[in-house]
Protein backbone atom coordinates (compact mmCIF):
# COMPACT_ATOMS: atom_id res chain seq x y z
CA UNK A 1 0.00 0.00 0.00
CA UNK A 2 1.36 3.25 -1.02
CA UNK A 3 0.31 6.62 -0.45
CA UNK A 4 2.27 9.93 -1.93
CA UNK A 5 0.26 12.28 -0.12
CA UNK A 6 -1.37 15.24 -2.33
CA UNK A 7 -0.67 19.23 -1.41
CA UNK A 8 -3.93 22.19 -1.85
CA UNK A 9 -3.94 23.29 -5.26
CA UNK A 10 -4.60 27.24 -4.55
CA UNK A 11 -2.37 29.21 -6.79
CA UNK A 12 -3.48 31.20 -9.54
CA UNK A 13 -6.90 32.30 -7.98
CA UNK A 14 -5.95 35.57 -6.67
CA UNK A 15 -6.47 35.42 -3.37
CA UNK A 16 -3.30 37.87 -2.51
CA UNK A 17 -5.55 40.56 -4.56
CA UNK A 18 -8.15 40.23 -1.70
CA UNK A 19 -6.14 39.80 1.16
CA UNK A 20 -6.23 36.18 1.99
CA UNK A 21 -3.35 34.27 3.09
CA UNK A 22 -1.83 31.03 2.49
CA UNK A 23 -0.53 29.06 5.81
CA UNK A 24 3.23 28.02 5.07
CA UNK A 25 3.09 25.33 6.92
CA UNK A 26 -0.24 23.49 5.25
CA UNK A 27 0.44 25.27 1.92
CA UNK A 28 -3.74 26.18 2.27
CA UNK A 29 -5.77 28.75 2.66
CA UNK A 30 -4.97 30.04 6.20
CA UNK A 31 -8.17 30.18 8.49
CA UNK A 32 -9.09 30.53 12.06
CA UNK A 33 -10.98 28.02 14.28
CA UNK A 34 -13.89 29.22 12.81
CA UNK A 35 -12.59 28.49 9.06
CA UNK A 36 -12.67 32.30 8.40
CA UNK A 37 -9.77 33.83 6.93
CA UNK A 38 -7.82 36.90 7.23
CA UNK A 39 -10.81 38.53 5.42
CA UNK A 40 -13.89 39.16 6.94
CA UNK A 41 -16.59 37.28 4.99
CA UNK A 42 -14.45 34.87 3.12
CA UNK A 43 -14.62 31.60 4.14
CA UNK A 44 -12.75 28.46 3.38
CA UNK A 45 -13.16 24.42 4.14
CA UNK A 46 -12.08 20.94 3.26
CA UNK A 47 -8.60 20.56 1.59
CA UNK A 48 -7.80 23.84 -0.01
CA UNK A 49 -7.05 24.83 3.90
CA UNK A 50 -4.25 22.24 3.79
CA UNK A 51 -5.81 20.26 7.31
CA UNK A 52 -6.49 16.39 7.09
CA UNK A 53 -7.77 15.86 3.80
CA UNK A 54 -10.49 13.50 3.96
CA UNK A 55 -13.96 13.25 2.19
CA UNK A 56 -15.94 13.80 5.68
CA UNK A 57 -14.03 16.08 7.00
CA UNK A 58 -14.32 18.45 3.90
CA UNK A 59 -17.81 18.13 4.24
CA UNK A 60 -18.64 19.10 7.84
CA UNK A 61 -16.35 21.78 7.41
CA UNK A 62 -18.55 23.46 4.66
CA UNK A 63 -21.42 22.76 6.60
CA UNK A 64 -19.56 24.53 9.65
CA UNK A 65 -18.54 27.23 7.18
CA UNK A 66 -21.90 27.79 5.76
CA UNK A 67 -23.66 27.86 9.28
CA UNK A 68 -21.33 30.84 10.27
CA UNK A 69 -21.66 32.86 7.10
CA UNK A 70 -25.57 32.81 7.80
CA UNK A 71 -25.68 32.84 11.67
CA UNK A 72 -24.84 34.35 14.75
CA UNK A 73 -22.41 33.01 17.28
CA UNK A 74 -19.82 31.00 15.05
CA UNK A 75 -19.35 27.43 15.55
CA UNK A 76 -15.77 25.65 15.70
CA UNK A 77 -15.02 24.11 12.62
CA UNK A 78 -11.33 22.61 12.87
CA UNK A 79 -10.76 19.61 14.55
CA UNK A 80 -7.41 18.14 16.12
CA UNK A 81 -8.70 14.72 15.80
CA UNK A 82 -10.53 13.40 12.93
CA UNK A 83 -11.31 9.27 12.35
CA UNK A 84 -10.12 7.91 9.80
CA UNK A 85 -10.88 4.94 7.35
CA UNK A 86 -8.40 3.32 4.87
CA UNK A 87 -10.79 1.19 3.36
CA UNK A 88 -8.60 -2.41 2.72
CA UNK A 89 -9.57 -6.23 3.49
CA UNK A 90 -9.90 -5.91 6.21
CA UNK A 91 -10.66 -2.29 6.98
CA UNK A 92 -8.30 -0.28 9.44
CA UNK A 93 -9.74 2.85 11.07
CA UNK A 94 -8.03 5.08 13.77
CA UNK A 95 -8.94 8.30 15.91
CA UNK A 96 -6.95 10.11 18.46
CA UNK A 97 -3.79 8.96 20.14
CA UNK A 98 -1.69 6.09 19.86
CA UNK A 99 -0.65 4.31 22.86
CA UNK A 100 2.57 5.48 22.44
CA UNK A 101 2.02 9.30 21.94
CA UNK A 102 -0.52 9.27 25.08
CA UNK A 103 2.04 8.13 26.83
CA UNK A 104 4.30 10.87 25.96
CA UNK A 105 1.31 13.36 26.45
CA UNK A 106 0.22 11.85 29.89
CA UNK A 107 2.62 9.73 31.28
CA UNK A 108 3.25 6.26 31.13
CA UNK A 109 0.96 5.30 34.84
CA UNK A 110 -1.93 7.48 33.40
CA UNK A 111 -2.53 5.40 30.58
CA UNK A 112 -4.69 2.21 29.93
CA UNK A 113 -5.67 0.08 27.26
CA UNK A 114 -7.80 -2.65 26.00
CA UNK A 115 -7.46 -5.14 23.56
CA UNK A 116 -9.55 -7.66 21.67
CA UNK A 117 -8.68 -9.68 18.58
CA UNK A 118 -10.86 -10.79 16.16
CA UNK A 119 -10.40 -14.46 17.40
CA UNK A 120 -12.88 -13.61 20.85
CA UNK A 121 -15.52 -11.58 18.93
CA UNK A 122 -18.52 -14.15 18.10
CA UNK A 123 -19.75 -12.10 14.93
CA UNK A 124 -16.10 -12.33 13.09
CA UNK A 125 -15.94 -15.93 14.27
CA UNK A 126 -19.34 -16.71 12.65
CA UNK A 127 -18.06 -15.13 9.55
CA UNK A 128 -14.92 -16.92 9.61
CA UNK A 129 -13.01 -13.27 9.49
CA UNK A 130 -11.28 -14.19 12.75
CA UNK A 131 -7.65 -14.69 11.50
CA UNK A 132 -6.57 -10.89 11.32
CA UNK A 133 -8.30 -7.93 13.21
CA UNK A 134 -8.40 -6.53 16.37
CA UNK A 135 -9.42 -3.56 18.29
CA UNK A 136 -7.20 -1.70 20.50
CA UNK A 137 -8.63 1.67 22.79
CA UNK A 138 -6.53 4.16 24.45
CA UNK A 139 -7.85 6.08 27.37
CA UNK A 140 -7.25 7.62 31.03
CA UNK A 141 -5.96 5.05 33.67
CA UNK A 142 -7.70 6.89 36.29
CA UNK A 143 -11.21 8.74 34.83
CA UNK A 144 -11.09 6.09 31.92
CA UNK A 145 -11.52 8.55 29.26
CA UNK A 146 -10.78 7.57 25.95
CA UNK A 147 -8.01 8.76 24.22
CA UNK A 148 -7.92 7.19 20.78
CA UNK A 149 -7.97 4.06 19.61
CA UNK A 150 -7.31 1.64 15.99
CA UNK A 151 -8.89 -1.07 14.62
CA UNK A 152 -8.64 -3.72 12.04
CA UNK A 153 -11.71 -4.76 11.37
CA UNK A 154 -14.13 -5.79 8.11
CA UNK A 155 -16.64 -2.83 10.07
CA UNK A 156 -13.52 -0.77 11.47
CA UNK A 157 -15.14 2.62 9.84
CA UNK A 158 -18.43 1.99 11.45
CA UNK A 159 -16.71 0.99 14.84
CA UNK A 160 -14.61 3.82 14.84
CA UNK A 161 -17.63 6.52 14.98
CA UNK A 162 -19.31 5.04 17.76
CA UNK A 163 -15.91 5.11 19.82
CA UNK A 164 -14.89 9.14 18.22
CA UNK A 165 -19.01 9.95 19.22
CA UNK A 166 -17.91 8.73 22.72
CA UNK A 167 -15.26 11.12 23.05
CA UNK A 168 -16.69 13.94 21.71
CA UNK A 169 -19.70 13.42 24.46
CA UNK A 170 -17.40 13.08 26.94
CA UNK A 171 -18.27 9.41 27.80
CA UNK A 172 -15.46 7.02 29.69
CA UNK A 173 -14.87 3.52 28.38
CA UNK A 174 -16.47 1.98 31.02
CA UNK A 175 -19.68 3.01 30.73
CA UNK A 176 -19.74 1.66 27.68
CA UNK A 177 -20.86 -1.35 29.86
CA UNK A 178 -23.78 0.60 29.96
CA UNK A 179 -25.08 0.84 26.46
CA UNK A 180 -26.78 -2.32 25.03
CA UNK A 181 -25.45 -3.56 21.54
CA UNK A 182 -27.38 -6.04 19.30
CA UNK A 183 -25.97 -9.43 19.59
CA UNK A 184 -24.37 -11.14 17.47
CA UNK A 185 -22.96 -7.52 16.30
CA UNK A 186 -19.48 -6.65 15.43
CA UNK A 187 -20.06 -3.60 18.60
CA UNK A 188 -20.95 -5.78 21.18
CA UNK A 189 -17.29 -6.29 21.55
CA UNK A 190 -17.39 -2.11 22.85
CA UNK A 191 -19.32 -3.09 25.57
CA UNK A 192 -17.85 -6.51 26.38
CA UNK A 193 -14.50 -4.13 26.08
CA UNK A 194 -15.52 -1.46 28.40
CA UNK A 195 -17.43 -3.91 30.60
CA UNK A 196 -13.99 -5.36 31.20
CA UNK A 197 -12.57 -1.80 32.33
CA UNK A 198 -16.46 -1.26 34.64
CA UNK A 199 -15.87 -4.60 36.36
CA UNK A 200 -11.88 -3.79 37.46
CA UNK A 201 -13.05 -0.98 38.45
CA UNK A 202 -15.53 -2.30 40.89
CA UNK A 203 -12.81 -5.15 42.21
CA UNK A 204 -10.89 -2.16 43.30
CA UNK A 205 -13.80 -0.54 44.91
CA UNK A 206 -15.06 -3.49 46.72
CA UNK A 207 -14.17 -2.60 50.66
CA UNK A 208 -16.21 0.47 49.81
CA UNK A 209 -18.79 -1.13 48.26
CA UNK A 210 -18.67 -3.43 51.60
CA UNK A 211 -18.97 -0.96 53.78
CA UNK A 212 -22.14 1.24 51.66
CA UNK A 213 -23.75 -2.30 51.95
CA UNK A 214 -23.11 -2.61 55.56
CA UNK A 215 -25.12 1.16 56.35
CA UNK A 216 -28.12 -0.04 53.72
CA UNK A 217 -26.87 2.09 51.07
Amino acid sequence: LVATGRVANVQNMGLGDVGVQINSKTNGIQVNDKLETQVKGIYAAGDCTGDQQFTHYAGFQGAIAARNILLPLKDPGVRSEVPSTTFTDPEVASFGLTEQNAISQYGEGEVSTSFRPLSKIDRAICEGKDSQGFIKVTYQSKSKQILGATIVAPVAGELISELTLAKDGKMSFDQFATVMHSYPSYSIALQQMGADVYYDKLKKSKKLYDVLKKIGL
